[in-house]
């Protein structure tokens, strides 16, 4: 069983898709998996059975999830071998899971994807979590020791990889349907728009070149996502004179962001802290030059000046340089694009993530 309030079509986030792919591969292999989920959805595949998840059993919807969890897991007690349980900072399920575990002593592990790793509230609630999980798994080596610290014990590493996708359509054509030239430079941010995500550290960035270098390389900076920082963002690019060379398509639906990388020449990841950033593996991928912030979760996926390059959060200007020295140099963007797109497929594979999880179920389950 996997608990995933929210999930992948209904929300595009990294943990929701990496739950939906996952559920279908382990399907597709022949498990029976049961999901729990506000997302209303219809699989086409038998081995998936789902429960929409009410959150308007009491007047505080985490609290009615939590609730319907709780009385869910006693009815399929018998059915399920081992509950999978994603987790953010602070994430609620850890409520009715360890009463099931008191009452039933239904096998459970905890997948931890980051959310900040923020201080534990309350404290003795998730540390009795955690105490009585039969394995953790952590989505990157930081996580992985700061829970270790945390836990006191071990955790497994498993990254949360899905199976990446190229677009077959031509560029040329993407650029003509979403409003771009051919001769423009596309600067790609991808994922929600928020503070950790650090949108306004590339906008910033952005405007430091300079409206007229902007204009006359034909450089135009494409966010697509949605988020707190959205509004405040499209209001600076407007009364600063950039709102012509910045695009905010909003969300897209996950089949097409393929098109995005596509259409793009440069992709940044601006983040103060990531666990997997599944969008920047798949930036790579998809043979694109990257830029992000040397810091948790990118630093170990960058090799500055080989596959990418890595700018100092605190130093917007090395952001805006290395833009720059990218939109000047397209050999230069060609041979980082090839080396990334060289080293996800030397380091990166989603059959890795499924067998590692298949063989962790087996190893937690209970025998008869």
């Amino acid at each position: 069983m996997v608990i995933s309030p929210q999930i992948y079509p209904c929300i595009t986030g990294g943990v929701e898709i990496f739950n939906y792919y996952l559920v279908k591969e382990l399907a597709e292999r022949g498990h029976k998996v049961w999901v729990l989920t506000t997302c209303k959805y219809r699989w086409d595949n038998e081995n998936i059975s789902f429960v929409k998840l009410n959150k308007k059993l009491l007047l505080h919807p985490t609290l009615s999830i939590d609730i319907h969890i709780f009385f869910e897991l006693i009815n399929l007690r018998k059915q399920i071998d081992v509950v999978h349980i994603p987790y953010t900072s602070n994430s609620p399920l850890a409520y009715p899971m360890l009463l099931i575990k008191k009452l039933f002593d239904i096998p459970y592990i905890i997948t931890i994807h980051g959310g900040g790793m923020y201080p534990w509230k309350p404290e003795v609630l998730h540390k009795l979590f955690f105490q009585y999980a039969d394995a953790i798994v952590a989505v990157s080596e930081t996580i992985k020791e700061e829970y270790e610290k945390r836990c006191g014990r071990k955790t497994k590493l498993i990254l949360p990889l899905i199976p990446f996708r190229r677009s077959k359509i031509p560029k040329d054509e993407l650029r003509n349907k979403y409003g771009f030239k051919n001769d423009d430079t596309v600067i790609l941010s991808l994922g929600s728009i928020k503070r950790i995500k650090g949108s306004d550290i590339l906008l910033d960035a952005f405007l430091m070149l300079g409206k007229k270098y902007v204009g006359e390389n034909n450089l135009k900076l494409l966010y697509i996502g949605d988020g707190v920082m959205k509004n405040k963002l499209e209001k600076k690019a407007k009364n600063t004179g950039f709102d012509r060379y910045t695009k905010f398509l909003g969300n897209v639906s996950y089949p097409i962001v393929p098109e995005m990388y596509k259409l793009a020449d440069i992709y940044v990841i601006p983040s103060l802290f990531e666990g997997t950033p599944k969008s920047l593996l798949e930036a790579m991928f998809n043979g694109l030059p990257v830029i992000g912030t040397d810091t948790n979760g990118i630093a170990d996926k960058i090799v500055d000046g080989k596959n990418g390059y890595l700018f100092d959060l605190k130093n917007i200007k090395s952001l805006s340089k290395k833009l720059q020295r990218l939109v000047e140099d397209k050999k230069l963007r060609e041979e980082l694009g090839k080396n990334a797109e060289k080293y996800i497929f030397e380091h990166y594979q989603f059959e890795t993530t499924v067998k590692a999880f298949i063989n962790l179920y087996g190893n937690v389950i209970k025998k008869p």
